[in-house]
């Protein structure tokens, strides 16, 4: 399965590439919402390609190699705000699928991934994808009138890390200067095993110009670029695939770069490096030579936590860091044995640093709300739960906390809608159902505690001796 990267407002991950035989046999809507739709794709092709256009705005996949199945609709209309309509094009030697959009003039968000044998894509406006993305002021937990509302700090001000900002604009600076000779529309590639004569035609129609292609360019390409100027594309692939342009009377004519020195035509070449240059080499190899130092320390570490030795397993892992300073997964490991040892300054400081290399990192998100939490730093522990349970990957625990810790506020009606979204999203639980209850009680709701405990009861939880009697307890005091 291949995996691509973000493309121009569309996201595409793990789309399937070789099925048992090149035909299409079925395109219809799935699960379609007022924030959502799923389009599923039922077939089989060789390779693909897709690009995103404006005026109108939509995405096109080339299935390569591919038929379309006698009988499927070559235009469906589709009623929402996302997706106006999808049609099928089926040509000699492939299938195009076109997502119009809603809104000529947007393009929107797109995953594609493989599904019981399907492809299933799923695609939203970059709007409603913002706002699901902002964590806290976007939340439920937010809708219901608490202090979220107040002055939110970001991740800079809650670790007191340094500002970014002189960095990030020199970055964008040398992008656009970059860019500035390009002025071809901007557009998303993504190519996979693609043939190269078929990927010059390709931007043959998006310049309108004639195309010659020289015998000797043969060759695949697998590439993904987002919101680039097709002229830029273009350059970049000739670069990478040692080609050049010529451009004679309105014809493009592409054919292998000429060799111009004797390195390039196979000969011995003798060379010196200066200083300047052989300095990053060496920094590379001093990176690799700690890294494999990091690796055993690791493996020691491990086999001395096996053994119960956590303190001592502590202070490896602590070493390995030093030398590895960007393993998400060292760092993770390190602030877990900090807060189970009760160190929680440390903790907090070991889970920022994991944020700071992925700030949607929810289990990070979470040591770090909870070691806020055991510190009294309830502003930063509130945000910080805010973001494990908007982070990825959604974790059951991380929910299950922030109502406990929404519950030590005595914010009981908002520690009540987190453990709804958590039973939402992960199902009932014996757990979850019993702190829900008790929240009932917290609030005088009698009734609806008795109701709750009873459901408890009947609902055939695996249940432990204690919970069992907690619960008929309760129906006891509660329920007459």
């Amino acid at each position: 399965m291949a995996k691509t990267v973000i493309m121009c407002l569309i996201l595409l991950l793990g789309l399937p590439l070789h099925l048992s035989a090149g035909e299409l046999t079925d395109i219809k809507i799935g699960k379609q919402t007022k924030e959502e739709i799923e389009i599923l794709i039922e077939g089989a092709f060789d390779t693909y390609q897709g690009v995103s256009l404006l005026s109108p705005a939509r995405f096109v996949i080339v299935f390569e190699g591919a038929t379309l199945k006698e009988g499927i609709s070559d235009s469906i209309q589709v009623e929402g705000p996302i997706i106006s309509g999808i049609k099928t094009v089926s040509q000699a030697k492939d299938v195009r699928v076109i997502l119009e959009s809603a809104n000529t003039a947007k393009l929107f968000h797109c995953t594609i991934h493989e599904k019981d044998g399907k492809i299933v894509v799923k695609c939203w406006m970059p709007e409603e994808a913002a706002a699901r993305s902002k964590g806290g002021s976007k939340s439920d937990y937010s809708n219901s009138g608490s202090s979220l509302a107040l002055h939110q700090k970001n991740l800079n001000e809650i670790f007191g890390w340094p500002e970014k900002k002189q960095e990030a604009t020199k970055d964008k600076d040398r992008e656009a200067n970059t860019l500035d000779k390009y002025t071809g529309e901007k557009i998303t590639l993504d190519f996979y095993k693609t043939d190269l004569q078929n990927v010059f035609r390709l931007f043959a129609e998006l310049s309108g110009k004639n195309l010659i292609i020289d015998d000797q360019v043969k060759g695949e390409l697998t590439l993904a670029l987002k919101e680039v100027p097709w002229d830029s594309a273009m350059d970049l692939i000739l670069d990478l695939k040692g080609l050049v342009k010529e451009e004679r009377l309105g014809t493009y004519i592409i054919k292998p770069k000429p060799a111009k020195s004797a390195e390039e035509k196979g000969e011995l070449v003798v060379k010196t490096f200066s200083e300047e240059i052989l300095q990053p080499a060496r920094i590379l190899k001093k990176e690799k030579e700690d890294r494999q130092k990091a690796q055993n320390l690791i493996i020691e570490a491990h086999n001395l936590e096996a053994l119960g030795k956590k303190e001592e397993a502590l202070g490896i892992y602590e070493t390995a860091y030093n030398l590895w300073k960007d393993n998400s997964d060292l760092i993770m490991k390190t602030a877990y044995l900090h807060y189970c040892l009760g160190g929680y300054a440390k903790s907090y400081y070991f889970a920022g640093q994991a944020l700071n290399l992925n700030p949607n990192n929810s289990e990070a998100a979470l040591f770090a709300a909870l070691s806020a939490a055991q510190m009294d730093k309830t502003i930063e522990a509130r945000q910080l739960f805010e973001l494990a349970i908007t982070g990825k990957p959604e974790i059951p625990e991380a929910f299950f906390n922030y109502a406990q810790f929404l519950k030590s506020q005595k914010e009981y009606a908002d520690a009540l809608t987190i453990y709804q979204r958590h039973e939402r999203i992960f199902g009932p639980s014996v757990e979850v159902s019993i702190a829900m209850a008790g929240l009932y009680e917290e609030q005088g709701r009698t009734a609806k505690a008795c109701s709750k405990y009873r459901e408890i009861q009947k609902c055939g939880f695996d249940m432990d001796k204690n919970a069992q009697g907690l619960v008929q307890e309760k129906i006891q005091i509660l329920c007459n």
